[in-house]
């Protein structure tokens, strides 16, 4: 190979090199690097509708509760009240409060409120349960305002709604349909369900 022929090879080469250092450095002028920095928390959530402040009975008239409701551990259940009356215009009348401490608004989507069943007993059993249960009015309604509770109505997170659950013996019996013997009256049971709003 003679001399000319490798210099002419030293400078392409050169060539090349120097132009491949350009096309870096040509390249390395027009990029950016573009950064995003940040972090972020996932809160615990929870689901926590319950009942509190479950007052002491308020009696109308010779009503008498003989056995007086409680809330249970999970604070999801009021139970086992016993009530008698004895003449008409007796009430008796529960407050207490339904409280949404969870992080979700809630709504009622479902609630049953029944009504009352009564068994009588003796020679007149028939009739005088379907004479008391007809003058019976079982009633859950908010203390402020007295709306019945009802499907759709709200709880938002952290709110807390005051309500009164009430028995009353109307006065709309007359003195002819009076029971002759003891009614007893079952199907007392409210279920409300409350769902994610």
């Amino acid at each position: 190979m003679s001399e000319k022929n490798r210099s002419e090879r030293v400078i392409g080469l050169v060539a090349i090199f120097v132009a491949v250092i350009a096309l870096g450095v040509g390249f390395a002028a027009y990029s950016q690097t573009l950064t995003i920095n940040g972090s972020g928390e996932v809160k615990a959530s929870s689901w926590q509708v319950r009942f509190e402040n479950l007052s002491a009975a308020s009696t109308t008239g010779t009503a008498l509760e003989t056995t007086a409701p409680t809330i249970n551990t999970n604070d999801t259940n009021i139970g086992e009240y016993d009530v008698s009356f004895q003449t008409p215009r007796d009430s008796i009348s529960y407050t207490f409060d339904i409280a949404n401490n969870g992080t979700f608004d809630a709504e009622i989507s479902s609630i049953t409120i029944p009504t009352p069943e009564c068994t009588g007993n003796g020679d007149n059993a028939t009739t005088d349960a379907q004479n008391v249960c007809s003058n019976l009015e079982y009633k859950l309604t908010y203390t402020d305002g007295g709306a019945t509770v009802s499907q759709g109505d709200t709880l938002n997170h952290g709110e807390k709604k005051n309500v009164t659950l009430t028995l009353t013996y109307k006065d709309t019996i007359t003195a002819e349909q009076l029971p002759t013997d003891d009614v007893n009256i079952d199907n007392l049971g409210i279920n409300i369900i409350y769902s994610q709003k």
